[in-house]
């Protein structure tokens, strides 16, 4: 049997041998990656949650989130985030509980799946760019894309919150959706 290896070991040329050592590494490579996608958390979280309170009714939550520009259309459902396991949905966005409230001041966090259904287009946003929040009384209120940055998830000053009027979306971004696309806009 070693015999039989051997020969067709050595009926390879040099060309064929490095071509399949490529296709095992491109292997070895596509394993990892799925390995660390899979033990990725389904939760587009930060390391940690900063500290914030749940200190409004729920009909003051944001209900549906609208990008014309991107002919993003969602639903905004309430999550829970404990340390670095946040909720999140695959139907619609989510609302950081304990975050601000729209059209009030405070830091409004709103976050999805980098998905071409969710917030995957939220990367070709635009500064000035217009986006619309409805809470569930079915008040309308209208922000203006004034930062975007890509940021690491031990960066969480950026769900702090604010003075103004801010609402603060993100998606993941980056190699094995190691970073956050964030985008922070201001109360017009």
């Amino acid at each position: 049997m070693s015999f039989f290896r051997f020969k067709i070991a050595n009926s390879l040329t040099r060309r064929q041998k490095i071509g399949l050592g490529f296709i095992f590494l491109g292997g070895l490579f596509l394993f990892g990656f799925l390995l660390i996608k899979a033990n990725s958390s389904s939760s587009l979280s930060f390391s940690q949650k900063p500290q914030l309170e749940n200190k409004f009714s729920e009909d003051y939550y944001p209900a549906r989130i609208i990008i014309p520009s991107l002919k993003i259309d969602l639903l905004v459902f309430p999550a829970k985030a404990e340390g670095s396991k946040w909720e999140i949905f695959e139907n619609g966005a989510s609302y950081l509980l304990g975050s601000g409230i729209p059209g009030q001041k405070g830091n409004v966090v709103v976050y999805s799946h980098n998905k071409r259904d969710l917030f995957g287009p939220l990367l070709r946003i635009k500064m000035g760019a217009e986006i619309k929040i409805e809470n569930k009384k079915g008040e309308k209120f209208s922000y203006e894309a004034l930062e975007i940055k890509i940021v690491s998830p031990a960066q969480t000053e950026i769900l702090l919150p604010t003075e103004e009027s801010t609402l603060t979306l993100y998606t993941c971004t980056g190699f094995a959706d190691s970073k956050r696309f964030v985008v922070v806009a201001r109360l017009k």
